[in-house]
């Protein structure tokens, strides 16, 4: 056998190996987190099932009682919880802007586990509408739907679907059908740090249409939300939750909650470096961010929906804010990059099998070692990087 022949066997061996990883941490990890104890509390987390979906949930549901005031007042949060939901044996807090209060007004209008059930399937169909739309076709829908990356979105309750669905739909959509990208991306407003590169790309790119719906949607979703709850919300969110989430982010690792993180920042910080330094390294990572994207986005480009997961990927890696449920766009750039190779690549076989286990096998690695994701988001960057400036 001929060496070019062995690495391709042992491509195909990783690739294998690392879906074979992906499908027996997927099936644990939905186990440990739905074997509750007696007070219907998760050992995976400390708290109920629906963790993190909970505050979407109860933020929705003091919106409603009109005690917005209590998502400011932690021990008055963690009351209300305790009495609505369950007591948890971990913290919570309300962490998003009040334009998220949009959502979870939406789905306070259900009882807690038929509201997870309808946002998880949901949120889940919205990616891979999206994904359709920007040109996917039915295998990769079927892979994405299936992969690690959704069971880990799912574990939490979190939004990563909704994000991504926003990002790759609207950076795949932009010149197409700009009213659309425009209002996909607009809806980030709930999570705007995850929009940090769409003025860029849409500016390089002369996509002005999409730019300004962006921005029509955005002042919609504000006025909205100060219509619904008020400036106070506002206030709040700047006074209490910002400053709140930041002092988690900075906390010495490994905290509990930067067990998922991956960012360049906590790279650093787990490294030792001081704040300056870790801030100074994540605005390094920022400013390569946006010299990539805006240069990918003044060119035209022959596969959109590779640039808009690449895109989508870089986003994620803007931000000292990032964590493991966020990883769609990792696990769909490497999709995307080996089926137009069309598996005659060994490395890049090798690296889809890496990046399809990634978001369930990252925390452990960052546990017992290092987080890695910034450098694993780095080698799947560099390759797309490649096939992108080559087309």
């Amino acid at each position: 056998m001929s060496w070019a022949a062995a690495r391709r066997v042992i491509a195909a061996l990783v690739l294998l190996a690392c879906v074979a990883l992906g499908v027996w941490l997927s099936a644990e990890n939905l186990k440990f987190a739905w074997r509750v104890n007696e007070d219907g509390v998760s050992p995976l987390s400390g708290k109920g099932p629906t963790h993190d979906f909970t505050n979407l949930w109860i933020g929705g549901r003091l919106a409603l009682a009109d005690r917005l005031p209590v998502l400011f007042d932690q021990q008055a949060y963690m009351d209300a919880i305790d009495a609505q939901v369950q007591p948890f044996s971990t913290r919570s807090e309300w962490s998003y802007p009040p334009t998220m209060l949009l959502l979870g007004v939406l789905a306070a209008l259900a009882p807690l586990y038929v509201a997870f059930a309808a946002w998880s399937a949901g949120t889940l169909a919205f990616f891979l509408l999206a994904l359709r739309a920007g040109g996917a076709q039915a295998w990769c829908l079927a892979a994405m739907a299936v992969s690690p990356a959704v069971v880990c979105n799912f574990l939490f309750g979190q939004n990563g679907a909704f994000t991504a669905a926003c990002l790759v739909g609207g950076y795949a959509l932009a010149l197409r059908r700009p009213a659309l990208a425009g209002a996909l991306i607009g809806l980030l407003a709930v999570k705007p740090h995850a929009a940090l590169l769409a003025p860029f790309c849409l500016a390089a790119a002369g996509a002005w249409r999409a730019f300004f719906a962006a921005g029509l949607c955005v002042a919609g979703l504000t006025l909205a939300s100060l219509a619904a709850f008020g400036w106070e919300t506002w206030r709040g969110f700047f006074s209490v939750t910002t400053p709140m989430m930041v002092s988690f982010m900075e906390h010495p690792p490994l905290h509990l909650y930067q067990r998922n993180g991956v960012s360049t920042f906590l790279l650093a910080r787990t490294f030792g470096a001081d704040l300056t330094v870790a801030y100074a390294a994540q605005g390094v990572a920022t400013a390569v961010a946006i010299v990539m994207a805006w240069r990918l986005w003044r060119a035209p480009c022959a596969d959109p929906l590779l640039r808009a997961a690449t895109t989508a990927l870089l986003g994620v890696m803007t931000s000292a804010y990032g964590y493991t449920y966020e990883l769609f766009a990792l696990t769909l750039t490497a999709l995307v990059l080996a089926a137009r190779d069309g598996g005659r690549s060994p490395a890049l076989l090798a690296l889809l099998g890496v990046a399809w286990v990634w978001p369930l096998l990252s925390v452990f690695l960052t546990v017992l070692f290092y987080p890695l994701t910034p450098l694993v988001a780095g080698a799947v960057l560099f390759a797309s990087w490649r096939a992108l400036r080559a087309r």
